[in-house]
């Protein structure tokens, strides 16, 4: 037999000032009767705004929006609880809110009944939000796997959740429920695609190209869709943490226009939440929120200093201006919603002697330990930055106030003397790194690693570059930073760098030796800059192998050196590629006695002078001859990676 549906209870209406302000409307045991947010700011609590008839009116058309539930849910996609008949207060927001909460049976189509809250909503967001579940529900093999893809892969650099937790609520289908989780994982599944697309699995567990349909885009604009248009609806971490992981997709798929956007909209929302500064979070966050949170801030603010190192514009949020704790140092495992964990103790051996030996239990080192020092490092390099900047700071026709506050300049020798001894002090697993294993807790150490090592030459690079230094200086730069790289197994490589790699931390180094060959040469100045060229197409090819995203930027390289090597041989008459012309190399680098300026006069390089010698001696090649060199050269327009840098 059928039964009546219960008619649903009417909400009161929100007083004139929480309606003004967006806020729910609390009740409270005031003697003026007065509402809590009313009480707190001393306000009155009034309902003086006229009262707008409820319901269709008569005669219209019922649209889908109108008949649509939608529920409200928190940080972590818990249903808020409906108003009850006892008289709280609703807010003034046009979210209808009702009494249903999402059901928790295995069905998860079940969720299609029911909308997901956003500030702006209508027939188009509704169909768009189905279309998507559809999408996730039908690719659900897919995204736990690339999960799993990123958590092996950009997780280490990027630990934006708290893994186990994370996991279950993969498992448990919370992101079809909650439109926040919803799009990061979305955006976990674009980033991890791409990663996947690009070559940088190193397990023998994933085939790639099971991991690449749908394709990196399909989810990409999956998660872009679930972010609300007006962002002042977007209040999760959940939000946040889309923003930045499509920053960081972005740059995977040479999107940088796209990162720059995707950031903006990260910060618009961090500024908006009050990330920046821990007293403003909510006072009943969990261990693993709190966590989170700070792993969340600390990592885009690596990013946000390393794509102004490398694309230009400005530092968006200063170390000064941000109070914010570094994510504690224990593994995932140990934090839970009610506390942390303490890891257990691992026996060494301290002391052996013919007699006993002595064994002493120590706490075993997190990976997060070396994370933190690269966050270290960025924090200094904001610094550097800053003095580079200041240099140039008079052509924008502004008084000079910096000097004011700080005379002292940045030197290269100083700050890395201060840097290395903190390297130093490193546990030795951050200071080597093995070849992958397969082994996520040994992994991630290797990762770990292999950012510092990454990290501390990108430091030095833009240190030098606020420096005069000569040719000779240049290329030992050039060479050292190509040995450091060349020693990191390519894997790990290829997982931090991916697909472009040339456009990161190696585009430095073409800088470097661009600045170099376009200014005056001899042939021995040259020859050991054509031997680092052809030592950095080496290491670009093996970074682009399986790379479908792949520039060719090691063939071309290889033919920019055929093109000069063909005009020295022609125009110079030097045979710059015959053995003996070949400058002798001693561990992996040319060893050459450069002279320290090549404006001096043949005799300078042991020849007679004479202007024939001096003309033999010296060269400067013709401009057309590098139109095709894979880095800009006129550094004085280019924003991006050290600017003004090495002139």
């Amino acid at each position: 037999m059928s039964q009546k549906p219960r008619k649903l209870q009417r909400i009161s209406r929100a007083c004139d000032f929480c309606n003004r302000r967006g806020i729910k409307c609390r009740q409270n045991e005031d003697p003026l009767g007065r509402c809590q947010n009313c009480v707190d700011f001393d306000v009155l609590c009034t309902f003086d705004r006229p009262a707008k008839r409820r319901g269709v009116k008569a005669g219209s058309q019922v649209s889908g929006r109108d008949i649509q539930h939608e529920r409200v849910t928190d940080d972590h996609g818990i249903p808020a609880p409906a108003a009850t008949a006892s008289g709280e207060r609703a807010s003034g927001s046009s979210i209808p809110r009702s009494s249903h909460r999402p059901s928790i049976s295995g069905d998860p189509w079940s969720t299609f009944d029911h909308g997901w809250s956003t500030a702006e909503s209508d027939d188009r967001d509704v169909t768009l939000h189905n279309s998507w579940k559809a999408f996730a529900i039908a690719c659900d093999r897919q995204i736990k796997s690339l999960v799993q893809v990123y958590l092996e892969t950009v997780y280490p650099i990027f630990p934006l959740f708290h893994m186990p937790s994370f996991i279950e609520r993969i498992n448990s289908k919370e992101h079809l429920r909650n439109q926040g989780l919803f799009a990061s994982t979305m955006a976990v599944c674009s980033l991890a695609s791409g990663r996947a697309r690009d070559g940088a699995l190193y397990s023998n567990r994933w085939q790639r190209q099971d991991l690449m349909n749908p394709p990196s885009e399909a989810f990409f604009a999956a998660a872009r869709d679930s972010i609300p248009r007006d962002l002042i609806a977007a209040k999760s971490i959940h939000y946040m943490r889309a923003c930045a992981i499509l920053a960081i997709a972005s740059i995977q798929n040479g999107q940088i226009k796209n990162m720059q956007k995707y950031s903006g909209l990260y910060h618009t929302l961090i500024s908006m939440d009050g990330l920046y500064d821990e007293k403003l979070w909510p006072k009943d966050l969990s261990p693993i929120e709190a966590e989170e949170r700070r792993r969340l801030f600390w990592s885009i603010y690596t990013l946000d200093i390393y794509s102004t190192v490398v694309w230009g514009g400005v530092i968006r949020y200063r170390e000064a201006h941000s109070l914010v704790r570094y994510p504690t140092e224990v593994d995932d495992e140990f934090i839970t919603i009610h506390g942390y964990g303490v890891p257990t103790l691992s026996p060494e051996t301290d002391s052996v002697s013919s007699s006993k030996v002595t064994i002493v239990s120590r706490q075993p080192v997190a990976w997060l330990r070396g994370w933190n020092f690269t966050t270290d490092l960025y924090r200094i390099l904001e610094h550097v930055v800053d003095g580079n900047r200041r240099r140039f700071s008079s052509a924008n026709g502004t008084t000079q106030v910096w000097s004011l506050f700080d005379s002292l300049s940045i030197s290269e020798p100083a700050v890395m003397d201060r840097v290395m001894t903190m390297y130093s002090a490193l546990p030795s697993q951050f200071r080597e790194t093995p070849p992958m294993t397969g082994d996520m807790s040994k992994d991630f150490f290797g990762f770990q690693s292999a950012n510092i090592q990454a990290t501390l030459q990108l430091l030095r690079m833009v240190l030098l570059s606020a420096e005069e230094i000569g040719v000779e200086r240049k290329c030992d730069v050039a060479g050292e930073v190509l040995n450091v790289f060349s020693n990191v197994p390519i894997e790990y490589l290829k997982a931090i760098s991916s697909p472009l790699p040339q456009l990161h931390h190696l585009g430095g180094i073409g800088y470097i030796l661009g600045s170099v060959i376009e200014g005056t040469l001899s042939e021995v100045s040259y020859t050991r800059v054509r031997t680092l060229l052809l030592e950095m197409a080496d290491l670009l090819q093996r970074l682009e192998t399986g790379s479908q995203s792949a520039s060719d930027a090691a063939e071309r390289l290889r033919a920019q050196v055929d093109r000069i090597d063909g005009y020295m041989r022609t125009s110079l008459l030097l045979d710059i590629s015959a053995p003996s012309n070949a400058v002798p190399v001693i561990n992996g680098l040319p060893e050459v006695a450069v002279p320290s300026a090549y404006a001096q006069s043949a005799s300078a390089v042991g020849t007679a002078p004479g202007a024939d010698v001096d003309q033999m001696s010296q060269f400067q090649l013709p401009p057309e001859l590098l139109t095709d060199w894979p880095w800009p050269l006129d550094s004085y327009n280019t924003e991006g990676f050290l600017p003004l840098a090495f002139d």
